[in-house]
């Protein structure tokens, strides 16, 4: 039986990375009796210690909360924490398929249930439940529905302040602090749903999202003709669609009331970006709110431009000038990032290069350095890093990863290359590679040993005969191979 619908939206805004702990606060009870844990949570305890002080101060049964992850084959992460073990397989199986399905709806409420009373809720990519006993009280699951929205707001808000505090330490503003400030600041002035996105090149990235939105399209790219693509290229001045403005880049399920707009945003009368929200009603914001929001965007324009300027000095720090791909610099800088508790380390190495290069020459060995850097980006995913740290040696992060989605992704590049022709002023030369994986937390505890993990590997597939993939030897002491 449905018993109402209490919608999940931000209360509060981000004003400026100096109040960042500040904007994390949530209400808390000063009363306490003995160890009872009375309403409120706070985020910065997430994900373990927040869900036992939600579960106790409502006396629950159960909560459950989930994060989108990039990990192939493992859609979301789950977590659970259960007062006790009341609960039977199959009314845990029942329950979870429920918030499932509320986070593909992306929708808040309460509903009864044979165990008891489930509150749910859904934002951003985030879901969370909470199973109360049958007979709570209409008190009880009104403020224990109220700490669940808070604790949905803290987990959207926890990784783009994570992401502003970083460009606080910093000497210049990076792109990303000035998207994700002026999406929430749109946010505060709108009421309404943001995305922010930069003209880089030949694409337009995703910037910022506001905490209404959904963040897994963080850092996505639109799709070539999308609206956010074409106001940002400057191909229309600006549009108000029913249309995904980034072209279905997310599947998203949520029934919103009115169309996006999209506005360019402009250093001068150079394009270096737009902005898409959605607003709570049908007009465009008028008279006072337009302007706000004009002078918002104004102000960001020549901020943006600045660090698109800045972010193209450093690139050429950080990437091989004969491939494009990132160098040893630039790969250590994406592995050295905060934060980082697992991924894959693949090596890789060009099969009898050196015969390659005497029998065709160094510009044929160059061409061949670039077809398999251009495989290697091709097979990866977008938050990926492949990299050039040799002569015909490379390496590829694939940060969130386990050791058997490593090992997987290098077989595939192995087979890519294996099976895709290449020549040299028409003559055909078989090319083939040999690879090493190594993986956080599977074969070592610590992101610094897997260099030379991956690299012990690879002279072990080296040694084997070529063309193959090997495991790096963990802490179990076990590896695997794949070969040709």
């Amino acid at each position: 039986m449905e018993l109402g619908n209490w919608p999940v939206q931000a209360g509060w805004y981000l004003a400026g990375v100096a109040t960042a702990a500040g904007v994390l606060w949530l209400r808390r009870s000063d009363a306490r009796r003995g160890e009872e844990m009375q309403p409120g949570v706070d985020p910065y305890l997430l994900p373990d210690p927040a869900l036992r002080w939600l579960l106790r101060s409502h006396g629950g049964v159960g909560v459950w909360i989930s994060e989108p992850s990039q990990t192939e084959g493992d859609e979301h992460r789950w977590q659970r924490v259960l007062a006790d073990a009341r609960l039977s397989a199959a009314q845990l199986e029942m329950i979870e398929e429920r918030l499932r399905s509320a986070r593909e709806r992306s929708g808040s409420g309460v509903e009864r249930i044979e165990p008891g009373t489930l509150l749910f809720g859904s934002t951003g990519g985030i879901a969370a439940g909470l199973l109360l006993p049958p007979d709570a009280s209409r008190p009880t699951l009104q403020e224990a529905s109220e700490d669940l929205v808070r604790l949905l707001e803290g987990m959207a808000r926890r990784p783009m302040l994570a992401r502003l505090t970083q460009d606080a330490e910093g000497s210049v503003e990076s792109i990303g602090s000035i998207g994700l400030r002026l999406a929430y600041q749109l946010e505060r002035i709108l009421n309404a749903e943001v995305l922010v996105a930069a003209a880089q090149g030949e694409s337009v990235k995703v910037i910022g999202v506001s905490g209404r939105a959904d963040r897994r399209l963080m850092d996505n790219f639109a799709v070539v003709g999308s609206p956010l693509f074409q106001v940002a290229r400057g191909d229309i001045p600006r549009i108000s669609t029913i249309a995904d403005p980034l072209g279905g880049i997310v599947s998203d399920r949520r029934a919103r009331p009115a169309p996006a707009l999209v506005l360019p945003i402009k250093n001068g009368e150079v394009l270096v970006g737009a902005v898409a929200f959605w607003t709570d009603v049908e007009a465009a914001p008028i008279g006072p709110v337009i302007a706000e929001v004009q002078e918002a965007m104004r102000s960001a324009g020549p901020r943006l431009s600045n660090a698109l300027e800045y972010e193209k000095v450093q690139e050429i720090s950080i990437l091989d000038p004969l491939t494009g791909i990132k160098n040893r610099r630039g790969l250590e800088v994406e592995m050295g990032k905060p934060g980082i508790q697992r991924g894959a380390l693949v090596y890789a190495d060009l099969d009898k290069f050196m015969l390659l290069n005497d029998t065709l020459g160094h510009p044929a060995g160059d061409a061949a350095l670039v077809h398999f850097s251009r495989i290697l980006h091709e097979q990866i995913r977008g938050g990926d890093t492949a990299a050039r740290i040799g002569g015909e040696e490379f390496a590829v992060w694939l940060p969130t990863a386990n050791l058997a989605y490593g090992l997987k992704i290098a077989d595939r590049i192995r087979i890519k290359l294996g099976t895709t022709p290449w020549d040299w002023q028409g003559r055909t030369w078989p090319l083939s590679a040999s690879f090493g994986v190594a993986a956080m937390p599977d074969t070592s505890r610590s992101i610094q040993n897997l260099a030379a993990q991956a690299d012990a590997a690879l002279l072990v597939a080296k040694e084997g005969g070529r063309n193959r993939v090997e495991a790096a030897r963990g802490m179990s002491g076990s590896r695997d191979s794949h070969a040709g």
